[in-house]
Parts: structure tokens; C-alpha cells; sequence
């Protein structure tokens, strides 16, 4: 189990905040046993000391009209900081992260359809090709995310009702703003959008249950905290056990995010140790358990832009 350089309190806090972060102060602080005043400064200091970099939330892209592959690259260390600043910068890329092992960046690029995705990642491959050695791209089926085990705390999602809704312009600006800032409120919210602070509440409800929003988590760099995440995948060769593989993946104390792949055998899925040589016996214990899976490949992983959809996902 990954032990935490945090107090029972910040580890209460911070378990609150991954469940919903839009929660407001009252609400945090009654969850994690203090007054309003000291959650609020418990938080401040969350934030100051870049534990918590950033209030996000979770959005559907799907409902926007939108699909995502995820690319691995390895690169030659001529114009890493040139890369490095164009995967930040560009508006249909969304979470980067900086690699130790086969590769050395992995991302998500954005498209309405496979061609659109096609296009951007060779309008990325032609302006660096001089720098990628080689690269994996596949895209994206289903992404679950357990970063709240690591505080003792478990998975929550919003529910949704499944209603018919098209977001309109007004709708993608609210969704903009939120994904920049979960915890921005309607008063604030209504300063940048033409409409009341109640009119907004309504639409966020709406966008809620027609599943647009997700979850409003927190964006935590875990370096911050001696925490290692690697990124592990895993060929499935026996079908009939990848549903048990999810299943215990996802309730493993160690296992932070799972993520599947259209028409791949292979899964991936995050661990966090705060000793590397731990990773050994957890990967060890998993083949164990499940003989007809091999792990293929592991890398120290970390995350430089938050997860979310890209920029052009709100156009």
C-alpha cells in the first residue's frame, strides 16, 4: 500500500475533493472533520505546496461529437523542448504524459472522426519527424479512473438519465470554463456568459444528466507526494477472462486508472508505488492470478496536462 507524506485530515480532504470537487467548503469541511476556516486554509496550502495543481472536470467527449486516440512516441532528445511545448499548446492534443521506458511521450489527440485523427497526428508526425523514432496509436474505448483509493476514499460519477440533449455554443462555453475550473461558481460563471447565475445552474444540471458532465475531480501531482505511477499493459489472450481482468483490476488497492482499447487485446492500466521495486511483486501477483495475461511492457509515467478533452472539443 502506498503510504501518503499527509495527515489524516489532508488525506480526508483531498478524498473529498476526488469525489467532487465542486462541492462547496461546508461540504468538504464536514467531510473531513473540520471547521470551514481550516478547510479552506487546509486547501490554500494543497494548492501552494503543488499538490493540487488543478480543479478539473471530467467530460464526455463522445456527446460533443468528438473521438480520441492515444499515441506513444519515443524521440530523440533534439527539440524535446520544442515538442514538449507544442503538445501543450496545441488545441486538439489533451493529456500529456512524459515517459521513463519504451516510450518517452504519450497523449490523446482529438478528432470528430478517424480520418480527422489520422490528419492531426500526421500534421504532428511531418513537423517532428525528425525526432520520432517510432510511435503506437490506437484509439480509445472506455477510460476508468480510482485516484480516490490512494485517500481512502471511493469512485464517485454523476449520475445521468440518459436524456436527449444537443449542447448548443452557450452549453460549450460552460463546459470550457469548467473543465479549466471545477470549483468556479454561477456568479462567476455568468460573468463571462450572457446568461444569470441561475439559468447557468440549470444548463450545468442539464449537461449533468444528459451525461456531457462526468465528475469534477482534482488534477494531484503525485511527485509531489514520493509517489511513482507507471503505466502497465497487459495482452489479453483469453477473452472469456477480460471482464474478471477489469473487475479485479479495478478493486486492486494499487491500481489508479484502467484503460481499454477499440479492437486491441491489450489493456492498460496505472499503479502507484512509493518504492519501484514494489511494482515487481504487484505485476508478479497479477500474472499469478490471471496465467493467460502477459504483461508486455511498463513505464514510469508522469502526467504534464491533465486528463480531459482537448481545446477543440469546445469549439
Amino acid at each position: 500500500m502506498v503510504k501518503l507524506m499527509l495527515d489524516a485530515a489532508d488525506k480526508k480532504l483531498l478524498g473529498a475533493l476526488m469525489r467532487d470537487s465542486r462541492q462547496s467548503i461546508a461540504a468538504l469541511a464536514k467531510l473531513a472533520g473540520l471547521s470551514r476556516e481550516v478547510a479552506n486554509y487546509r486547501m490554500q496550502r494543497l494548492q501552494e505546496r503543488g499538490i493540487i495543481v488543478g480543479y478539473v472536470t471530467e467530460i464526455n467527449a463522445e456527446r460533443l461529437g468528438y473521438l480520441s486516440a492515444l499515441v506513444f512516441v519515443s524521440t530523440k532528445t533534439d527539440r524535446e523542448e520544442e515538442f514538449r511545448k507544442y503538445l501543450h499548446e496545441s488545441n486538439y492534443i489533451s493529456w500529456v504524459g512524459e515517459h521513463v521506458g519504451i516510450w518517452d511521450f504519450g497523449m490523446s489527440i482529438f478528432g470528430r472522426t478517424i480520418d480527422e485523427v489520422d490528419r492531426r497526428f500526421d500534421e504532428l508526425y511531418k513537423k517532428f519527424k525528425d525526432i520520432i523514432i517510432d510511435h503506437r496509436l490506437t484509439f480509445h474505448k472506455k477510460n476508468s479512473y480510482f485516484y480516490e483509493k490512494l485517500f481512502g476514499s471511493t469512485t464517485k460519477r454523476i449520475s445521468s438519465s440518459n436524456i436527449e440533449h444537443v449542447a448548443d455554443s452557450i452549453d460549450r462555453q460552460i463546459l470550457k470554463l469548467l473543465s479549466n475550473n471545477a470549483r468556479v461558481d454561477y456568479v462567476e460563471l455568468s460573468k463571462n456568459i450572457p446568461l444569470s447565475s441561475q439559468s447557468i445552474k440549470h444548463r450545468i444540471r442539464k449537461l449533468e444528466k444528459s451525461g456531457h458532465i462526468l465528475k469534477y475531480t482534482i488534477f494531484i501531482d503525485y511527485a509531489k507526494l514520493d509517489i511513482y505511477q507507471y503505466s502497465i499493459f497487459i495482452v489479453n489472450k483469453n477473452l472469456f477472462e477480460r471482464k474478471k481482468l477489469l473487475a479485479s483490476l479495478a478493486e486492486h488497492k494499487d491500481v489508479c486508472f484502467v484503460c481499454e482499447y477499440v479492437g486491441d487485446p491489450f489493456l492498460e492500466f496505472g499503479v502507484f508505488v512509493d518504492n519501484p521495486y514494489d511494482l515487481r511483486y504487484i505485476l508478479q501477483n497479477i500474472e499469478q492470478s490471471f496465467p493467460d495475461n502477459r504483461i508486455i511492457e511498463h513505464s514510469l509515467q508522469k502526467e504534464t496536462v491533465s486528463f480531459g478533452p482537448a481545446k477543440c472539443v469546445f469549439d
